[in-house]
């Protein structure tokens, strides 16, 4: 009879120990490191002069001994009701915790599509194009060669067109948010994937 009454008693206690344990584990769980349908993100407020999330940056970082970027601008995420982490504000009526998450952008540095488009157009052949996305030297050789015999000035025309020739400093073209933006993207027999217009 003690023996079960000890049994009943192990019973009892042991889901009690376990929650609190869960528990515990929730409450140490960061908010960046909450898996999809924990949260939901808003959209991002666009910005109306780049065409791009507000608060897009540029931060640089270093692999393997070569300097590389990556565009990013937060936005506000929430989580589901339940969820527990750490890095948030607790809000009453959504039940849930308000954080910031980093979605990717295209950084802008000024210059437009359109007008690049245009000026490759009506004036490639003195290389005022080039020019203008800050290719200072072949500007100045498209000037004095005519558009590289004409050539060159198509080149340039078409190269601008698919958005193969960016501007000189890194930054992307600023395009109206729902324009003829491309993205690249690679095939592999494994996965496929956009690869970074990074070259």
């Amino acid at each position: 009879m003690l023996l079960r009454i000890l049994c009943l008693c192990l019973l009892i206690v042991n889901p009690v120990d376990l929650s609190n344990i869960e528990q515990e584990q929730i409450t140490r769980l960061k908010c960046s490191d909450l898996l999809v349908g924990q949260y939901r993100c808003q959209h991002p407020t666009i910005d109306e002069s780049t065409q791009e999330p507000r608060g897009c940056k540029r931060y640089n970082y270093t692999w393997n001994d070569e300097v590389k970027f990556v565009d990013m601008a937060p936005i506000q995420c929430y989580t589901a009701p339940g969820i527990v982490c750490d890095g948030g504000v607790y809000n009453d009526t959504l039940d849930g915790y308000v954080f910031e998450r980093n979605t990717s952008c295209r950084w802008t540095n000024g210059k437009y599509y359109r007008t690049t488009l245009a000026l490759s157009l009506f004036l490639g052949v003195f290389g005022i194009d080039r020019l203008y996305l800050g290719y200072y030297v072949t500007g100045l050789l498209k000037l004095f060669t005519c558009g590289f015999m004409l050539v060159g000035a198509l080149v340039d025309f078409l190269l601008i067109a698919l958005q193969v020739l960016t501007p000189a400093d890194g930054s992307h073209y600023i395009i109206d948010y729902y324009g003829p933006r491309l993205l690249w993207t690679e095939f592999n027999e494994t996965r496929t994937y956009l690869k970074p217009q990074h070259y």
